[in-house]
């Protein structure tokens, strides 16, 4: 099959041939159509990982994507992480655990739409949970991926949503959700706009103020009906064939980049 991967650490991507994974117990084989690009995928061939979970090389990168199941040929979306790292989305073909956050892929989606969805929109989907009754809610960053995806959700749950790029001025809300600010200081700074306030970047000395993602199926199906019901529009600005994916992760800017098989 191929593949887009990194023979080491920090080295750059590129078109490989590698065989087609084999599924072990307890762990379906999937054909990929189209595989989301995220920033924890860079993070990942960078070295993110490496003292926490075993590597295989070449690297495979990752984690979102939307397949077909080999023999039932069920169409599925979610995240495909899995140990030992390497052999992610980037691929035609692709392992994952049967228990991993997966869900039926509508019949009338785009793969490359459902592609999109399972990270940033998990997040977003589980920070505007989090906001509980708050009525008016901040959001700092809004115009990356999962800040769209919060933006509209919350918007669709009738929150008044008043989007903040970095450095604008803030006003009073009841919720604050920063997704950009990358250390302590700045991020209490913005907190006293709201009594409510999270950060995805890094663990705050209060409890109630982390956030870490927990996927589920449940949740990619209520993204999948958001979608359907034209209460979520997937941001993709850059559709990649495979062949062409090496340079993936060159440049940033709004919508989500995917590849397609």
């Amino acid at each position: 099959m191929w593949a887009i991967a990194a023979a080491d650490f920090g080295a750059d991507l590129d078109l490989v041939e590698l065989p087609e994974p084999v599924a072990g117990p307890n762990e379906l084989k999937v054909r990929v159509l189209a595989a989301s690009v995220n920033p924890f995928d860079r993070k990942v061939v960078n070295g993110m990982l490496r003292d926490s979970a075993p590597h295989h090389f070449p690297l495979v990168p990752g984690t979102d994507g939307a397949g077909v199941v080999e023999g039932s040929g069920e169409r599925i979306f979610g995240t495909f992480f899995r140990r030992p790292v390497g052999g992610g989305t980037y691929a035609e073909y692709v392992t994952v655990p049967a228990e991993n956050p997966l869900a039926p892929l509508p019949d009338d989606m785009d793969p490359a739409v459902a592609a999109a969805l399972p990270t940033a929109g998990m997040t977003a989907l589980q920070l505007v949970e989090s906001l509980g009754a708050a009525q008016s809610v901040l959001i700092v960053g809004a115009s990356g991926g999962v800040g769209s995806f919060a933006v509209q959700i919350a918007r669709a749950a009738g929150k008044r949503v008043i989007p903040i790029g970095r450095g604008d001025s803030l006003v009073e809300a009841d919720a604050l959700v920063d997704l950009v600010s990358a250390d302590r200081s700045s991020f209490e700074a913005n907190a006293r706009y709201a009594p409510l306030a999270f950060n995805t970047n890094y663990v705050s000395a209060d409890p109630a103020q982390n956030f870490g993602m927990k996927g589920s199926r449940e949740a990619l199906v209520r993204l999948a009906a958001l979608v359907q019901a034209g209460d979520l529009e997937v941001p993709i600005s850059r559709r990649v064939p495979l062949r062409d994916a090496a340079d993936v992760f060159a440049g940033h800017g709004p919508g989500k980049t995917v590849i397609i098989m």
